[in-house]
C-alpha cells in the first residue's frame, strides 16, 4: 500500500478512537447563529434544488438505489478496487448518498416508509464508507471531491445524522486537508472548509473560508481570470469549459447560498464575476453547445452539450443576486436555444489564450491557437488522448450548433478543422512539468513553439495568425473574420514527412447532400469515398460554402464512419461499442514535400454573398479586403502592402493591422507580446503606437489615422 494512503487510513481510525467521546455528543451543536442557520437551510435548499455534481433529486432513483444496496453497505455493480484516476467507482458511492438523502430531507412525494428506507440505507452506505475510508489514486478526489460529497451528505442528513457519522464527516473527510493551492482548487478546497464550519456551527471556520472563495475572484496573470477575462488552470492553458466552468459553478452556488449573509458576495468581487461571466463564458457557447475549443481536456459524450446547460444555470443564479445584471445574463439562456436568432455578435480575441471568438447573427466562428507562452491542450488521467492538434490552428464552424455533436470517437485526429499537418501517425504529448498548484504533477502537453502567435480586433471583426513550425511542418497562416464570412491563407508550407501534409478545411457531421462546382459546372452528391477535386470553385455542405479563389485542387470524403471512445479517453465510464456516424472532410493536400505551398479559402453561408478579396498572400505579407474601407493585414516582417488604389501601409515591426480607409482609423497588435512600440505609416500619415505591457501585452490597440 502506498505510504500516503497508509497514513490517511492509520489516521481515519486514530481519529475516530479519539473522537470517541464525540459520538456521544450528537451530531450538531445546540446552538448556532441566526445566519449560520440561514447559510445551512439555504445550502440544503439550494442543492436539493439544484443537485450535485449532476446528481438530480429524483426519487424513483434513489429508491432504486436503496434497494440495490447490500446488507453490508455497499453496491454490488461498484468496484471498490478501482484504481482509475478519473471516474473512480468508489466515487459513485458517495454520491448516491447524496442522491438519495437529498430526496429522504427534501420534503418530496415519498412514502414515510420509502423515507424511512432511504435513511437506513444511507446510514448503512455511510458507515460502510466510514470503515474503508476509500482513498483514490487521484489527489482530487480524496482531497476535493469525496470530502464534498460527505460533508454536503451530512448537511442534508441535518438532525438525521449519527453521531459517528458526524465525526467521520468533520474530523477526517473534512479536516484532512487545509486551504490551498490556486485558481478552482483552492476554491474547492475552501469550500470544504466552509462546509465543515457550517456542521460544527464554527463561525471562525466560515469567517476563513468564505473570504478565501471570494478571494480568487480578482484579476492576474497568475491561474484564474485573466485580464481577458478568460480562465487559466494548469499554467497559461484556457479553461473556459473545465476549471473555468467550475470555477463559475460555485461562485455562483455560493454567491446564492451566502446571499443575504454576512458572508455575501462582496461587490468588488462580484464586479470581477460579472465580467468574467459576461465578457468571458458568454462568448463560447452557441445554441445550446460549447465551443470544442473551451470544453479542454473533457471531450466526452455530450460535454460541449452539458457545457452550455451548466453555463445557463450559472447565469441564473447569477440574475438572482446581481439583479441589476439579470436581463444580461438571461439573455444567455435565450439565445442557447435550438434555432433562436443571436443577438450577441463581435469579434472578441483572448490575447491571453491565443483564442479568437466571432459571431455573427448567422454563425460563430472560433480559433484556438497555442505558443510559447500558451499551453494549447493537456492529456492526462487518460483524458483526451488524441488531441494533440486541438490547439494548432482549430477552426470551428457553427450555424445550428450541431455540427460536431460526440463526433470525437469517429473523428480522424490528424484532420482537426483548420490544422496543417503531417497525415502521420499522431506524435506524443510532451511531458512535462508545469507550473501549477499541485506540486510535483507531470502533464502531458502539445502548443506550438512559436512566439509569433496573435490577433487584432476591432470589436466587429477580427485578423489573428499563426506561425507554424513543429514536427517538421513549417507554414504562415492567417485567418480573417468579416461580417459575413471567413478568410484562411497559408503560405510558406514547407517540409518533409513520410506522409502527405494536408490543411484540414472542415471535418464535421454529414447532413444532407454535397453541392460543388468544378469548371463552372454545379452538381450534388450524396456521398463520396475520398473523392479528388480537380479546380473545384466552391463545395457546399449543411449550409456553408467553401469558395476557392481561382480553384483549387482538393479532396473530400463524406460516409459513414466507425470509431470508439477509447481513442479520446479511457477510464471506467468510457462507452465500449463502436460508434457510427456520416462524416464530412474536406482538405487540401500539399504533398510529402511541399517548398512554399499555399492555399486560400472564403467560408460563409450558402447563399451569401460578400466582398471579401485576397490581397496578398505570401511568406512576407498576408492582406485580405474585408469590406469596402476595411482591410486586414498580417506583417510576417517589417514592409509594407498596398491596400487600395496605391494607398499603402507601411510598418517597422512584423505585427498584424486592421484599417479602415473611411473612418481613417487603425488597431494593431503585437503577436509577439514583447514590442514596446511598432511605427505605422497608412498614406502620408505616420503614428508611432505605445504597446501594452504585462498583462495587456497582446491587445488591440486603436490608432487614430486621421491627418
Amino acid at each position: 500500500m502506498h505510504p500516503a494512503i497508509l497514513w490517511q487510513r492509520l489516521l481515519g481510525v486514530s481519529l475516530l478512537f479519539c473522537f470517541g467521546a464525540a459520538l456521544q455528543a450528537g451530531p450538531r451543536p445546540a446552538h448556532v447563529s441566526p445566519a449560520m442557520q440561514k447559510v445551512v437551510d439555504q445550502f440544503c435548499a439550494f442543492n436539493r434544488h439544484k443537485g450535485i455534481e449532476e446528481q438530480h433529486p429524483d426519487p424513483t432513483q434513489a429508491l432504486a438505489y436503496a434497494r440495490s444496496l447490500k446488507a453490508d453497505g455497499s453496491w454490488p455493480d461498484l468496484d471498490y478496487a478501482s484504481a482509475a484516476r478519473s471516474a473512480w467507482p468508489p466515487r459513485d458511492h458517495c454520491r448516491r448518498m447524496v442522491a438519495m438523502a437529498m430526496v429522504a430531507a427534501g420534503g418530496m412525494d415519498v412514502s414515510g416508509d420509502d423515507r424511512k428506507r432511504l435513511l437506513d440505507s444511507i446510514h448503512r452506505a455511510f458507515r460502510f464508507w466510514i470503515r474503508h475510508d476509500f482513498q483514490c489514486p487521484n489527489w482530487y478526489d480524496n482531497e476535493i471531491s469525496i470530502p464534498k460529497l460527505i460533508g454536503t451528505c451530512a448537511l442534508l442528513l441535518g438532525e438525521n445524522l449519527a453521531p459517528d457519522e458526524y465525526a467521520y464527516a468533520t474530523q477526517i473527510s473534512l479536516a484532512r486537508y487545509g486551504i490551498g493551492k490556486a485558481g478552482q482548487n483552492k476554491v474547492w478546497l475552501a469550500e470544504n472548509t466552509l462546509i465543515r464550519g457550517l456542521l460544527q456551527g464554527d463561525e471562525a471556520l466560515v469567517n476563513q473560508a468564505a473570504p478565501t472563495i471570494w478571494n480568487e475572484l480578482h484579476v492576474s496573470m497568475e491561474e484564474g481570470v485573466q485580464p481577458d477575462y478568460s480562465f487559466h488552470q494548469h499554467g497559461p492553458q484556457q479553461q473556459f469549459g473545465l476549471y473555468g466552468l467550475a470555477f463559475a459553478a460555485e461562485i455562483g452556488r455560493w454567491g446564492t447560498v451566502l446571499q443575504g449573509t454576512p458572508w455575501a458576495l462582496p461587490e468588488d468581487k462580484l464586479e470581477v464575476f460579472r465580467h468574467y461571466l459576461l465578457d468571458g463564458e458568454n462568448w463560447v457557447s452557441w445554441r445550446g453547445a460549447m465551443d470544442i475549443s473551451s470544453c479542454g481536456r473533457h471531450l466526452m459524450p455530450r460535454n460541449p452539450l452539458d457545457g452550455a446547460a451548466e453555463t445557463a444555470a450559472v447565469m441564473e443564479e447569477a440574475a438572482v443576486f446581481d439583479p441589476g445584471s439579470a436581463p444580461a445574463y438571461q439573455a444567455f439562456a435565450a439565445r442557447n436555444q435550438p434555432g433562436v436568432p443571436n443577438d450577441l455578435v463581435g469579434n472578441k480575441y483572448f490575447w491571453r489564450s491565443d483564442y479568437m471568438v466571432h459571431r455573427t447573427g448567422e454563425f460563430a466562428a472560433t480559433l484556438k491557437l497555442s505558443s510559447k507562452r500558451v499551453v494549447g491542450t493537456e492529456m492526462v488521467n487518460a483524458q483526451n488522448l488524441s488531441g494533440y492538434y486541438l490547439a494548432d490552428g482549430a477552426l470551428y464552424l457553427y450555424q445550428s450548433g450541431g455540427e460536431y455533436t460526440d463526433i470525437f470517437p469517429v473523428w480522424d485526429w490528424r484532420k482537426i478543422p483548420g490544422v496543417t499537418c503531417a497525415q502521420t501517425e499522431l506524435p506524443a504529448f510532451k511531458t512535462t512539468l508545469v507550473q501549477t498548484d499541485v506540486p510535483g504533477l507531470e502533464f502531458k502537453t502539445s502548443s506550438v513553439p512559436s512566439d509569433f502567435v496573435g490577433g487584432v480586433s476591432d470589436g466587429t471583426n477580427g485578423c489573428a495568425a499563426l506561425d507554424y513550425a513543429r514536427d517538421g511542418v513549417v507554414a504562415k497562416k492567417a485567418w480573417f473574420f468579416g461580417a459575413n464570412f471567413v478568410v484562411c491563407l497559408g503560405a510558406g508550407i514547407s517540409g518533409e514527412a513520410r506522409a502527405p501534409i494536408v490543411t484540414t478545411i472542415n471535418q464535421c457531421l454529414l447532413r444532407g447532400s454535397i453541392r460543388l462546382q468544378q469548371n463552372g459546372k454545379v452538381k450534388s452528391l450524396q456521398a463520396a469515398g475520398g473523392t479528388s477535386l480537380a479546380k473545384v470553385e466552391w463545395v457546399e455542405h449543411d449550409g456553408w460554402r467553401y469558395v476557392f479563389p481561382g480553384g483549387t485542387p482538393a479532396h473530400l470524403k463524406a460516409g459513414r464512419v466507425t470509431g470508439n471512445w477509447k481513442k479520446v479517453f479511457a477510464n471506467p465510464d468510457t462507452p465500449k461499442g463502436d460508434v457510427t456516424e456520416n462524416v464530412f472532410t474536406l482538405w487540401l493536400d500539399h504533398g510529402k514535400a511541399p517548398q512554399d505551398a499555399s492555399y486560400a479559402c472564403v467560408i460563409m453561408p450558402a447563399g451569401e454573398k460578400t466582398t471579401a478579396a485576397v490581397v496578398a498572400n505570401t511568406p512576407e505579407v498576408q492582406a485580405v479586403k474585408i469590406d469596402q474601407a476595411l482591410f486586414g493585414a498580417v506583417f510576417w516582417q517589417p514592409g509594407k502592402v498596398e491596400l487600395a488604389d496605391g494607398l499603402l501601409a507601411w510598418v517597422d515591426q512584423p505585427c498584424i493591422v486592421l484599417v479602415d480607409t473611411d473612418m481613417r482609423a487603425a488597431w494593431i497588435s503585437d503577436p509577439t507580446q514583447k514590442l514596446a512600440s511598432i511605427r505605422l505609416q497608412v498614406g502620408e500619415l505616420v503614428q508611432t503606437v505605445t504597446l501594452p505591457t504585462g498583462g495587456e501585452a497582446g491587445r488591440s490597440v486603436a490608432v487614430n489615422i486621421r491627418p
